[in-house]
């Protein structure tokens, strides 16, 4: 075994035809699922977008529409949802999406092997590439309408504009930032990472100005456009309100649960549909923070129950098309499968999760063995992680929410992996 891991860690041309193996296989993986799910119908929020994004298109209109401000929906991913109205216009069809998946997928993956080989090596990058190909999440993601692998591409390729330290490419990776904003408010997470590594690098001032400035600017151009059309200022989702009253109730377990929002629930609101949007969100959030101050602590404690179980697993990509019967539903403690049913499917989600659980483990290890190396450019991704983290569990989580942060996971895996081996190559040739 250390004769294989010896040959294979000297010799760069075996790893790269390694990672290139595995990749090819993980393609056509993905080639096979699209062909066998083309056109099928898609369940859980996926669905939702799916829906809205073909009533807007029936009526010739961009998301969000005047009938939105009292739609029974919230201003959900405006960015992503007018995404799918443009394959509409172009394909007339939203079977494509899948196909353009797998292209994301892929520059996905080669913006993981860029960043893993600039901040670490050429063998972490590579390393990072087999990783990646493990994971079921990045096999199964390729299927749905999700918010999840075009938010993650914009960020990723916004990051790797930003480590040039160009100012016409950071102008770049504002615009990308922003749009991915538009799909999901989270870019300022990695917004705030890129003002860390000007920092830790001592770039020139107007970087920060040519990075926040076009950022605002696209933002500004978003909100006043939608404003013109629906006569409010949004320029991304607006479902704070339900996300935080999803977790800021007496019976919360820090997850998502709908009952709360039935009648005779906290979040319930009497003759919702003649409310708009803005104000139904307003009191969701007004009802969140009066909940929070009244158990300042239990909230707080909530957050050693929700990082557990914002990584808990790693299968959640299936349920674009099968759905998510069992974690969440356990975790939030409502019974509504079977002893059975539930250990068959717990049981799935593990070994599905195999490789997620090794890659963690390995972080850990690299992060540890490391630690004296971390506090440089090196740290930027360890900061992702842990603000995404952080600023995730403020609301109500499920299991996919990690998954916009896990590339950093398994950057730190191969680190992790590519030390290990070095370090039992040199106790061998000691």
């Amino acid at each position: 075994m250390i004769l294989i891991l010896k040959k294979i860690y000297e010799d760069e041309k075996l790893l790269i035809k390694i990672a290139l193996g595995i990749s090819v296989v993980w393609i056509i993986a993905q080639i096979v699922l699209i062909v066998c799910f083309w056109g099928k119908p898609q369940r859980s929020d996926m669905g939702v977008y799916i829906s809205i994004a073909q009533r807007c298109f029936d009526n010739e209109q961009l998301y969000p529409m005047a009938e939105d401000v009292y739609s029974k929906y919230y201003i959900y991913a405006p960015g992503f949802i007018n995404y799918l109205i443009l394959q509409l216009r172009i394909f007339g069809t939203l079977n494509f999406n899948s196909v353009l998946n797998l292209f994301l997928n892929i520059a996905i993956l080669l913006e993981i092997y860029y960043l893993g080989k600039k901040f670490f090596s050429e063998r972490t990058g590579l390393i990072s590439v087999i990783i990646f190909c493990l994971f079921s999440s990045n096999l199964l993601i390729v299927l749905g309408a999700n918010t999840e692998n075009p938010f993650l591409f914009l960020c990723l390729s916004a990051l790797c504009l930003v480590f040039s330290r160009k100012w016409k490419y950071v102008i770049a990776a504002a615009l990308l930032f922003a749009f991915a904003n538009w799909i999901r408010p989270l870019a300022i997470i990695f917004l705030f990472a890129s003002a860390v590594y000007f920092f830790i690098t001592k770039t020139k001032f107007y970087n920060y100005i040519t990075l926040i400035i076009p950022y605002i600017l696209v933002l500004f151009i978003i909100g006043t456009i939608t404003e013109r059309k629906i006569g409010y200022f949004v320029y991304q989702s607006t479902t704070s309100g339900i996300s935080l009253l999803a977790t800021s109730h007496d019976n919360t377990k820090g997850l998502y649960n709908g009952y709360v929002f039935r009648k005779g629930g906290i979040g319930f609101i009497e003759n919702s549909e003649l409310i708009t949007f803005e104000k139904r969100d307003s009191i969701l959030r007004n009802r969140s923070f009066e909940w929070i101050k009244a158990h300042p602590v239990k909230y707080i404690a909530l957050f050693f129950i929700k990082i557990p179980a914002l990584y808990v697993h790693d299968s959640w990509a299936h349920c674009s098309h099968w759905g998510d019967i069992t974690t969440t539903n356990f975790l939030s403690g409502i019974d509504t499968v079977s002893k059975n049913l539930f250990i068959k499917e717990l049981l799935k989600k593990i070994l599905l999760s195999v490789p997620y659980y090794i890659a963690i483990a390995f972080s850990f290890y690299a992060l540890y063995i490391n630690r004296k190396k971390i506090f440089a450019v090196k740290l930027i991704f360890l900061i992702i992680l842990v603000t995404g983290t952080l600023v995730t569990c403020i609301f109500a989580i499920m299991p996919r929410y990690h998954y916009p942060y896990i590339f950093a996971v398994i950057i730190y895996a191969a680190w992790g992996i590519d030390t290990l081996i070095e370090r039992k190559l040199h106790q061998t040739r000691e």
